[in-house]
């Protein structure tokens, strides 16, 4: 069923002011596509809040008030700097000016322009509309771009086994950062991919700066076409809100490695709207 154009304006418009509820949000303008969905979301805010924080308020607000789901890469953000107003006269600069202004004893007194009245006869004559202040010039503003997260690369990844325990080891790198994450269980068949794909999950939460809840839901090796292929399921709990993620790789000659691409695959686009870790926040 089609969205009706009253039926469409009115929740728009609601849409739009809730989002300019959110903190550090100015103003907001959301585009639909002829077939009633969201095909832009428009936010202009101030600078004092990360871009991708607000991304993430605009979807969740729209998810929880209307059931609508938004893709966050058609979420733009544009943020202004507002200029400093110019600072106040205080007595004493106030004074000297007004001081300055005040024509010698003897000499007849200057008009606003500081001339006499006799060189303001002579003065042409000034359009008082030029002088006008333009008030849609009263606020400078600067616009900042914003940029994405870096992707999230594997530097190494390694499984060692004894009689009855496997170890598997990940290291990834983004932004010059590093972090590594490990994962143990017991010595069986099959073992060894989830304990990689565990070890990855638990690099990226030594990496990011925030907490994200990852579980492994589920990891296959599935033929498809002519060829074989691994899947995995991640699970990203924040709140009371779960979200399922879905990685694919190509095995090549390493298979631990594939592994780390297929986790990788599920988790790069969501986390260019996280933060990393600070450089020195102690990642292992």
């Amino acid at each position: 069923m089609e969205w009706q154009p009253e039926d469409r304006d009115a929740w728009v418009a609601d849409a739009e002011k809730w989002i300019s509820q959110i903190k550090s949000v100015l103003q907001c303008k959301i585009d639909l596509a002829p077939d009633g969905e969201v095909s832009g979301v428009h936010v202009v805010a101030r600078s004092d809040r990360e871009p991708r924080h607000i991304v993430r308020d605009v979807e969740g607000l729209l998810k929880a008030r209307l059931g609508i789901s938004v893709f966050y890469k058609k979420i733009g953000v544009v943020q202004v700097v507002e200029a400093e107003p110019p600072p106040a006269r205080d007595s004493v600069t106030a004074a000297v000016e007004d001081a300055l202004t005040e024509p010698p004893p003897g000499m007849p007194p200057r008009d606003a322009a500081g001339g006499t009245q006799a060189e303001t006869l002579e003065r042409p004559a000034i359009d008082p509309v030029t002088l006008a202040p333009d008030k849609s010039e009263a606020r400078d503003a600067i616009l900042l771009a914003e940029e994405l997260a870096p992707r999230l690369l594997c530097n190494g990844v390694s499984v060692m086994a004894t009689a009855d325990q496997l170890r598997a080891e990940v290291d990834l790198q983004a932004a010059g950062l590093e972090a590594s994450g490990t994962a143990e269980g017991p010595n069986r068949n099959g073992g060894d991919l989830y304990l990689v794909a565990a070890a990855t999950l638990d690099a990226v939460e030594n990496l990011v700066g925030e907490p994200l809840g990852l579980e492994l839901a589920e990891l296959r090796r599935e033929r498809l076409g002519s060829g074989d292929v691994i899947l995995v399921a991640i699970e990203m709990v924040q709140g009371r809100r779960c979200e399922q993620l879905y990685g694919t790789c190509q095995p090549g000659p390493n298979l631990h490695q594939a592994v780390v691409f297929a986790v990788l695959d599920a988790l790069n686009r969501r986390l260019e709207m996280m933060l990393l870790r600070p450089a020195d926040g102690g990642g292992r």
